[in-house]
């Protein structure tokens, strides 16, 4: 049980340690690339920003009023830890934004260049905001949490109706977003420098979470199936197919309980098996899958880590 502890600490301080990098990258994209060059990112970013071209009010201010309510409804209807994970990015972000423009931390784009001179400065802008602002959410996926923002709202809107899809549900308020900031710039460069921004952004989620989201094969041998099935559905959140067996030499008695996961769950879930030793484990890569292998508690009020 020690051992547990002490691998549990370390991964929250490494969670807490990427949770801060990620904010970082996220203040900088924002305040050096994205505010200048005077265009809408997606999700409360690109809202935040939006407000601030109005009223002149730094962008974190309006994150933090926009986040508090979206906060207090997570806190009530999904996962405390995830939850407590997103304030923490949140709060260090939105304040991180502040203190930049306190500071006259670096702008990309010089104040004094005209228009027509800025426009490769706002092109620069708006791929290298899609990279930092991919790599931060990139990390905040891999650590199993999000940015926040539109993300509860699709998780919260997801709860209350799980057959809606919480993809569409993001894709759609950032294009949303992203139209309405016309009307406060009246310049189409800065819709088409957001399109830009968000196809960088998730080109590079995808690229950071590819290995992620391979699929692995895993065969559980085990003399105790109901166990190992406690441990599979109601800890890591899959399902699995018990199968009767025997052994060839022993003539004993076995179960092999099979299931299919993502790669990133493989290191959890192996260190899951250390308690029963008495299992014999394998598995393997490049498993190629069609449909949903994730087990949805849907029935049972929830789905995936944030709803828990």
């Amino acid at each position: 049980m020690k051992k547990d502890s002490s691998f549990n600490i370390k991964k929250e301080i490494k969670d807490i340690f990427l949770t801060f990098i990620a904010a970082l990258i996220s203040v900088v994209a924002l305040h050096t690339f994205v505010v200048p060059a005077k265009f809408s990112p997606s999700g409360i970013d690109g809202l935040g920003t939006i407000l601030q071209e109005i009223t002149g009010l730094n962008l974190g201010w309006f994150k933090i009023m926009i986040n508090i309510p979206l906060m207090i409804l997570a806190w009530i209807f999904l996962n405390k830890k995830y939850v407590l994970y997103v304030t923490v990015f949140t709060a260090l972000d939105s304040v991180g934004v502040i203190i930049l423009e306190n500071l006259q931390f670096f702008v990309f784009i010089p104040t004094e260049l005209a228009s027509a001179e800025a426009v490769g400065y706002r092109l620069i802008s708006a791929i290298f905001s899609g990279v930092l602002l991919g790599i931060c959410v990139g990390i905040m996926l891999k650590i199993g949490y999000s940015s926040g923002g539109v993300d509860i709202i699709a998780c919260l809107v997801h709860k209350w109706k799980p057959y809606f899809n919480v993809e569409r549900i993001i894709s759609i308020c950032a294009y949303t977003i992203v139209a309405i900031s016309y009307f406060v710039y009246w310049d189409l460069t800065s819709i088409l420098l957001s399109v830009i921004q968000i196809f960088i952004s998730e080109w590079t989620i995808a690229g950071l979470l590819r290995r992620d989201r391979y699929a692995v094969e895993v065969k559980v041998v085990t003399k105790e199936p109901e166990k190992i099935k406690e441990e599979i559905l109601y800890k890591h959140k899959h399902s699995a197919t018990i199968i009767k067996g025997s052994g060839m030499y022993s003539g004993e008695e076995y179960y092999i309980v099979l299931s299919v996961m993502t790669s990133r769950d493989i290191p959890e879930f192996m260190n899951t098996m250390k308690k029963h030793p008495e299992t014999f484990v394998y598995f393997s890569d490049g498993v190629r899958v069609q449909g949903e292998f994730h087990f949805s508690e849907e029935k049972e009020g929830g789905r995936v880590d944030a709803y828990q």
